[in-house]
């Protein structure tokens, strides 16, 4: 008995959503891909089938992408930098995304580029714009976290530059400590290089002049307790009018990534801001790279133009204010997390 024929997919949609989203996010997320372009050639241009495939192609896709790309400062120094240093060089591309700094490492004259991307659709979407910039002899997109790489299976018996851009606003969150300490470990070939070759956390204390961001009072009911779950930090775009600074900058944490001895990945420390002026309410945080000698990206607040990594803020607490004496702050880290806190004598 022949089974009954399955609906078009451009009538069945919300199995098309709930199939497209399941493997969107497996290990066959490519296939994801696919079963939009099929449901668009049932009803070739149609709009609403066109919306619901960007659905799928777009789920759990992180929306910092876009900004990240827009980027040009960004993407300028970072291909200042794989200019410089890729040429000759097999490189690996970890956490490459549309493929943006492996094609550029390609261009460059890299020997040969290995690119792995975590998401499998992200990665056979790399696949397509490698292929579409004619770069497919040069470069191989592996859908692998980092992780899960072999030295000699996938790297040919490892790479001599790594190139990575997994960096969060506060630096740690997309764990590029782990990734990068394993990288060294297990996937380089003797004397490899890294970009970027370091990379700073820094903090300064600024005054803020926007609106409170405290809840307090809400339709007449305190909901002050629920600021437990909302996290302490806020963020701000680097150009906002809303932040200045009120002391010198200072760095916080530094990362050589070049360096012989791994940088740790649990710290605490500790760091003078001296003693800043008396509207001082809170604390930016921010990151500074060097890509390569001379080649320094950074989203200090007050940057003539908005970058996509924003400024993070920390309101000071009443108990520092006001500020009379030196403003110290202790700071902690691990693999994937960050705090800040003034400290009090």
């Amino acid at each position: 008995m022949n089974k009954p024929a399955k609906p078009p997919l451009h009538r069945d949609v919300e199995a098309f959503l709930r199939t497209g989203m399941e493997l969107a996010t497996s290990d066959r997320g490519e296939l994801a891909l696919s079963l939009a372009a099929k449901a668009l050639a049932e009803v070739p241009g149609d709009p609403r089938m066109a919306a619901f495939g960007r659905l799928v192609s777009s789920h759990q896709v992180p929306k910092f992408h876009h900004g990240m790309l827009r980027d040009t400062q960004r993407n300028q120094l970072y291909r200042k930098a794989i200019e410089r240093l890729a040429p000759g060089r097999k490189v690996l591309d970890i956490g490459t995304g549309s493929g943006l700094l492996a094609m550029i490492a390609a261009r460059a004259g890299a020997e040969k580029v290995i690119a792995c991307e975590l998401n499998p659709m992200l990665a056979a979407t790399a696949r397509e714009i490698v292929a579409a910039n004619g770069l497919s002899e040069k470069i191989t997109v592996i859908g692998r976290h980092s992780g899960m790489l072999d030295r000699n299976g996938d790297l040919d018996g490892g790479a001599d530059l790594v190139i990575s851009e997994i960096f969060s606003d506060d630096l740690l969150g997309e764990s590029v400590l782990p990734a990068l300490k394993h990288a060294r470990q297990e996937l380089c070939a003797p004397g490899a290089i890294f970009i970027p070759d370091s990379a700073e956390i820094l903090v300064a204390a600024v005054e803020f002049s926007g609106s409170s961001m405290a809840l307090g009072e809400v339709e007449g009911f305190d909901l002050s307790l629920f600021e437990r779950h909302l996290g302490p930090v806020r963020t701000f775009n680097p150009a906002s009018a809303n932040i200045a600074l009120s002391s010198d900058p200072r760095t916080l944490f530094r990362f050589d990534f070049n360096a012989a001895d791994y940088p740790a990945l649990s710290r605490e420390n500790e760091i003078d801001l001296g003693i800043p002026t008396a509207a001082t309410n809170g604390l930016a945080q921010w990151i500074r790279f060097t890509l390569a000698e001379g080649i320094v990206y950074e989203n200090r607040p007050g940057s003539a133009r908005a970058t996509h990594w924003p400024v993070r803020f920390t309101p000071l607490g009443p108990h520092t204010n006001p500020i009379r004496n030196d403003l110290r702050i202790g700071g902690w880290h691990n693999a994937e997390k960050l705090a800040i806190w003034p400290l009090i004598d």
